[in-house]
């Protein structure tokens, strides 16, 4: 008998959502294979087999479970299954009966009812799991607010900000600025996005700047220990502040040093999909050891974001601002500039520190050609 154990998908949750088995109870199994499905406050996840042999359900679609909790067993044969079952003391909870049309996380349900929705209107979704992002995306689109105008949070949000909230109890951050022509970096990206197909942005020869540097400034990519020590990363695996609607997803771009900058915009691309749809696997948003926040609506210019606990820093890039200045010659020339923003854990490095990383990122930008 081998036990599937639920893993550690995110440090936010203390439980998670079982949404629904992909295999029936009582199936064989063959090697490893996808078993079920798991919901967090940030993404949903697939659980796979730790071995071959038949399945047996312990925890049903739609229920809660924790990280560590045993949720089914494998067993070698049918028999032994059946002994299992015969000598247990209490049975095992059983999945949802075959043939339902729908089911509805406990999360959902709770959220549903909530806000009073049908089980008409849960059934116009179309699904046969209902999850708690097709309970807010109901909600969104129901009547004007109730009169006091109160309304929930959704758990995402809660996330988000219980993680916010921990940054601001715990990292001393201090910031630093720097003013950064871009012209030549926006050249760059459009001759990449012409000759390669892919939609090659400022902030994709960003993310490629910063992870070049992980060599020359390895305390802006390590981690603070319980115990005070520090503990440097290999690779620079660059996370993205990435907001569609449907609340703030940090996916990460891994070994960034080692990519092309069209890999970097067609995963920057997928991740975009993603957000909008709330369809991250929980191993896209895990990983980051340095941040990339980009504020580039039309107007926004500076940036201050906070420092993701378990980071040394955050380095935001707010909208281009044209300024004419004049040249050698007393000329006007149109300059494209940006300004970027580092936001450092003062207890790991200090102003000296952001700000040589800051000159060197400057530098990548204004002299772009080894980014492409």
């Amino acid at each position: 008998m081998i036990g599937i154990e639920l893993p550690t998908l995110n440090t936010n949750d203390s439980s998670y959502t079982l949404v629904e088995w992909l295999v029936p109870d009582g199936n064989s199994i063959e090697g490893e294979e996808p078993l079920a499905v798991v919901e967090t406050s940030k993404a949903s996840e697939e659980i796979e087999s730790t071995g071959s042999g038949i399945l047996h359900v312990l925890v049903g679609g739609g229920q809660e479970c924790r990280p560590g909790q045993t949720i089914a067993y494998l067993f070698e044969s049918a028999q032994e299954r059946d002994s299992y079952r015969a000598s247990a003391a209490t049975p095992a909870t059983a999945s949802e009966p075959p043939g339902a049309e729908l089911r509805i996380t406990n999360a959902a349900r709770e959220l549903a009812d909530r806000h009073g929705l049908s089980e008409a209107e849960l059934r116009g979704l179309g699904r046969t799991v209902v999850r708690t992002a097709d309970i807010e995306t109901l909600v969104r689109r129901a009547a004007p607010e109730p009169a006091s105008g109160e309304r929930q949070l959704s758990k995402r949000q809660r996330t988000v900000g219980a993680v916010v909230t921990e940054s601001m109890r715990t990292v001393p951050a201090a910031a630093a600025y720097a003013k950064v022509d871009v012209g030549q970096a926006e050249e760059l990206a459009r001759q990449l996005s012409e000759r390669t197909g892919s939609f090659v942005s400022l902030p994709v020869l960003l993310i490629k700047a910063v992870a070049r540097r992980h060599a020359a400034h390895p305390l802006m990519f390590a981690a603070l220990t319980d115990d005070g020590a520090v503990r440097e990363s290999e690779r620079a695996h660059v996370g993205v502040t990435m907001d569609a609607g449907r609340g703030l997803y940090t996916p990460v771009v891994h070994d960034a040093a080692e990519l092309s900058g069209d890999r970097i915009a067609d995963l920057l691309t997928g991740f975009r999909s993603k957000a909008f749809r709330g369809t991250f696997q929980a191993a896209e948003l895990a990983g980051a050891n340095i941040m990339v926040a980009p504020h580039t609506t039309e107007g926004m210019l500076l940036a201050t974001p906070i420092v993701f606990p378990g980071q040394t820093c955050v380095i935001s890039v707010g909208a281009v601002d044209d300024q004419v200045l004049l040249d050698a010659q007393g000329t006007p020339r149109t300059h494209r500039f940006v300004h970027l923003g580092l936001v450092y854990d003062h207890r790991m490095v200090n102003g000296r520190d952001a700000m040589a990383l800051l000159k060197d990122v400057k530098e990548e930008l204004e002299a772009p050609a080894a980014l492409g």
